[in-house]
């Protein structure tokens, strides 16, 4: 009787952990994510990349690079959060800062100076990370970064310096943008902004909505998102921010 009992308790025991296995498989735990700091050679500047550590490089969906904005560096908070979540869907995430535009330069230079960067940035990475090129590279950043991203995305900002080329799109955060930047843009585009920006000098986000949907340029009107918080701040609301992007980021890269 003993012995029977004993046998119950044994086989019991043996499903009900078998059971507990079988929940604890069926939800796979999340990818573990990696971050390291990067100085950008001799610019002197520094850059965090977050992604998955994986074997196959074939699996990482893309590439997306965030300027970080004035009294910004590598650590910001808030983007180190967007790029971990990023890099959590499988895209290798870049938070960046740039050599000073406060060194007297002037605007052209500004523009050829912060695009060197970039594209330093987004070219190092991609050697990198194989399986990423310049076709599914996503660019932004956020208000200043976002701002110069902007700028490079719209004909003619910079004499001497031509628009970024062949970018999937781009993610801008409490940007600046008017109706004729809306209307203009070369790329689709993420756009978050709190309505009123008094800071880079929006009375209106809408009116840069209004400018994207008079686009002739199908690929890009269709593409592009708003996405507009009735307040009045800057960068005030960019905790609503992720879901948004890592959404248009899949949308764009799957």
């Amino acid at each position: 009787m003993k012995k029977s009992i004993l046998l119950l308790v044994i086989i019991f025991s043996f499903f009900s952990c078998s059971k507990n296995e079988e929940t604890a498989n069926g939800t796979p735990a999340p990818p573990a994510i990696t971050n390291k700091v990067v100085t950008a050679g001799n610019y002197n500047f520094k850059y965090k990349v977050f992604y998955q550590e994986i074997q196959n490089a074939t699996n990482r969906k893309g590439l997306i690079i965030l300027a970080v904005g004035d009294g910004g560096n590598e650590n910001d908070g808030t983007l180190n959060e967007q790029c971990a979540a990023l890099a959590q869907e499988g895209y290798v995430a870049v938070t960046t800062t740039y050599r000073s535009l406060d060194t007297g330069l002037t605007w052209d230079q500004q523009g050829a100076q912060f695009k060197q960067d970039m594209l330093f940035v987004a070219s190092n990475t991609q050697i990198e990370y194989t399986g990423i090129n310049q076709s599914n590279t996503i660019l932004g950043g956020l208000s200043r970064g976002g701002n110069m991203t902007m700028a490079l995305l719209l004909p003619n900002q910079f004499a001497g310096t031509t628009p970024f080329t062949g970018i999937k799109g781009a993610l801008l955060q409490c940007a600046g943008g008017d109706t004729w930047k809306g209307s203009a843009i070369l790329f689709p585009v993420a756009y978050m902004s709190n309505k009123v920006d008094n800071v880079m000098g929006v009375a209106n986000a809408n009116d840069f909505k209004t400018g994207l949907a008079s686009i002739l340029n199908p690929n890009v009107s269709s593409q592009s998102e708003c996405l507009i918080y009735n307040s009045n701040g800057h960068c005030s609301d960019v905790s609503g921010n992720n879901a948004f992007m890592v959404r248009k980021v899949k949308e764009w890269l799957p």
